[in-house]
């Protein structure tokens, strides 16, 4: 990764996780910004158990809005 990207996925990454924090799947996002599945979710893996998936998959699903208010 260039020098120049990382200060660009790591703000994406905190974009992410602020975002996660209101849904009820997110379990944690990982601040490595070379992590190519950052963020652990049990929505997808289908169970209690969480598989990692990248930050648009993770917003993709939409349930972060449901209880966070963006404003």
């Amino acid at each position: 990764m260039t020098a120049e990207l990382k200060p660009i996925k790591l703000k994406l990454l905190r974009l992410a996780a602020e975002l996660a924090s209101g849904c009820p799947f997110c379990v944690s996002v990982s601040q490595d910004p070379e992590s190519k599945a950052p963020v652990a979710c049990t929505k997808w893996s289908g169970s209690s158990h969480p598989v990692g998936v990248n930050p648009a998959t993770c917003l993709s699903c939409g349930e972060y809005r449901r209880t966070t208010s963006l404003t």
